[in-house]
């Protein structure tokens, strides 16, 4: 319990919070590992189980992380399907599970496997109708839907318009929106953190990468050497890299930006999740990379880090 109040203390202005937090997390899910074996009907071990399930650290290797992932439905299960326990515990277990999945969306590779997500959304959200993340997790399993069936998912998204809840609504048309972006022109502007002036119009001519990030976010730190590699591959060639920061701490962006080398410029407005672009171009989840063309179109909206060197040269050899 300790550890656990330690993993959730506040993070000091300027620092990293992925580096920050790992280490305490890395401490707090061995103390719960070793809670559960050493004392395995303890009254407390679902509590230490779930401490274990939310503070897995995913590796980069794909079979390692779905390794992973299905070891934490199995334990979330177990706790899922125990109704002595409180219901807050067990519906905390799948929503870190659940979250874990959609958060490593490259995994899902199959309609069967993106309907089975879907489906746990649409259960998750059905049990538990206050869930403060209803609008992303809406707007995820609208995502998995389009990446898998564009006409359903555009439906869907039609369905969720008419929502009465304003902020889904808003969200779904939103999002509406940015499915019909595929093979149009954008319209980005913006003074980036060190002054210069980025115009995608003035780009055009260029293949051009926008990544959504924040140096908060575990999974655009652990995406972003890909990032870099594919620049340094292709700079010379005709890429060019644009990054939309949803970091609140503009020192905490600026100080990983410059460790870690970043030399594209960053547009930064300190809003977070209301970040104009992001609010704008409905981005609900981190990293999201674009891609657009020489010709100055959007090609797409979701692509994967390890599509990236792949869909790039593409679109540079595509004159």
């Amino acid at each position: 319990m300790a550890l656990n109040a330690k993993a959730h203390e506040e993070l000091p202005v300027g620092a990293n919070a992925v580096e920050y937090y790992a280490e305490r997390n890395k401490a707090l899910h061995e103390a719960a590992a070793a809670f559960i074996q050493k004392f395995p009907n303890d009254v407390h071990e679902p509590r230490a189980m779930l401490c274990k399930l939310e503070t897995t650290d995913f590796p980069d290797p794909s079979d390692q992380r779905l390794a992973l992932l299905h070891e934490n439905d199995l334990e979330a299960e177990s706790l899922e399907q125990n109704e002595v326990l409180p219901a807050d515990l067990r519906y905390e277990a799948e929503h870190t599970v659940l979250l874990q999945w959609l958060n490593n969306s490259d995994l899902i590779t199959t309609s069967d496997q993106a309907a089975a997500i879907e489906n746990r959304i649409a259960q998750l959200l059905h049990e538990n109708p206050a869930e403060p993340l209803t609008v992303s997790l809406q707007l995820a399993k609208a995502d998995l839907m389009l990446r898998f069936d564009y006409h359903k998912g555009i439906a869907f998204l039609d369905e969720l318009k008419k929502s009465p809840a304003g902020d889904l609504a808003n969200a779904a048309s939103a999002r509406l929106t940015k499915a019909q972006l595929v093979g149009k022109p954008i319209d980005l502007k913006f003074t980036a953190v060190d002054g210069s002036t980025v115009d995608i119009a003035a780009l055009r001519g260029n293949v051009v990468l926008i990544d959504f990030w924040a140096s908060w976010c575990p999974d655009c730190v652990r995406g972003m050497p890909v990032v870099k590699t594919v620049y340094q591959k292709y700079k010379d060639k005709g890429l060019a890299v644009i990054g939309i920061s949803l970091d609140k701490d503009e020192q905490a962006m600026s100080n990983y930006t410059a460790r870690k080398l970043i030399p594209w410029p960053q547009y930064f407005d300190g809003k977070g999740w209301a970040n104009d672009f992001a609010m704008k171009f409905s981005v609900h989840s981190i990293p999201e990379l674009w891609l657009i063309n020489r010709r100055g179109e959007v090609v797409t909206t979701g692509a994967t880090a390890d599509q990236l060197d792949r869909k790039v040269a593409q679109l540079i050899d595509d004159h």
